[in-house]
């Protein structure tokens, strides 16, 4: 049983024109409910493309893309109908608030599903309590007091509110501090566990997709590259490289241990597993 079916995508922008592009070529691949799928690639590979068109915001030259039996791609589908299923985060969302207050703000969405006002209102704590902010200093204060950190958190509170059952979020920790970046992820942690829903995050960052994701998509040209595991994908190391991609840091480290002849059998992907890893080796000396 899949959530998501991604059936033979492909888009061309400037179809026709001397500035053809193809930018997703015979894309597919499936997600289960309650997966954290992680998507990589070099600038250009197409992940925003294909992103975008999860969401409802391209429409695809040819193929499907199935969420919970509801085919999105068909003419017939209205956008209120993928706003409740489908949510999505863009880089640098903190640009994209409007209202006087934060409240109004993240019950924009859910109002404009046709929510009732109290149920709007209840859906804006529950959305605030999961990103971590407090409902009582923040609620009736303009979201452009408040500092970079927190407005990137209401921004997503908003999409939050809409109770999506995909929530894809594009680069969320881009520009933060390394505080900030850690906050964030764990917040994306957090609800992903306490939503159940399937998050697809987009990052460049391969130590936060090693360590998050449950399936990982890797881009190439408008290609899907490869498709699996973070244990099976950062386990082809050449192939990534030759992609212009790198491996998570702490794969890259215990990478050049074994290029020293240090002999480590299992495949590490983060720090907390390298560590373990260590320790071991050095119990065992």
């Amino acid at each position: 049983m899949y959530l998501i079916e991604v059936k033979n995508l492909t888009h061309i922008y400037s179809e026709g024109m001397p500035y053809q592009t193809s930018a997703l070529t015979d894309v597919s691949f499936n997600v289960k409910p309650g997966e954290f799928v992680g998507i990589i690639g070099h600038t250009g590979s197409g992940k925003s493309t294909l992103i975008q068109h999860l969401n409802g915001l391209l429409k695809p030259k040819s193929g499907k893309i199935i969420i919970d039996n509801v085919d999105i791609t068909s003419k017939d589908i209205k956008m209120r109908d993928i706003r409740r299923k489908i949510g999505l985060v863009f880089q640098y969302p903190e640009y994209q608030l409007f209202e006087e207050t934060v409240h109004k703000d993240i019950a924009f969405g859910p109002l404009n599903l046709g929510l009732s006002q109290e149920e709007a209102d209840m859906r804006v704590k529950e959305a605030i309590s999961l990103v971590g902010l407090d409902y009582e200093e923040i609620a009736l204060r303009s979201p452009f007091e408040l500092s970079g950190g927190q407005k990137r958190r209401v921004a997503i509170a908003g999409v939050i509110a809409m109770k999506p059952q995909v929530l894809i979020l594009d680069e969320p920790t881009a520009g933060l501090d390394p505080k900030a970046h850690s906050d964030i992820l764990k917040m994306v942690e957090k609800i992903h566990k306490t939503e159940g829903n399937v998050i697809i995050l987009v990052s460049h960052n391969m130590g936060d997709i090693a360590a998050l994701a449950d399936k990982v998509l890797v881009m190439d040209g408008g290609r899907l590259a490869l498709c699996g595991s973070p244990e099976d994908v950062f386990s082809k190391e050449d192939l990534l490289k030759s992609l212009g991609l790198a491996l998570p840091p702490a794969a890259e480290f215990i990478s050049k241990l074994k290029g020293k002849g240090i002999n480590i059998s299992s495949k590490p992907l983060t720090v907390e597993e390298v560590e373990n890893e260590l320790y071991n080796i050095l119990n065992n000396n």
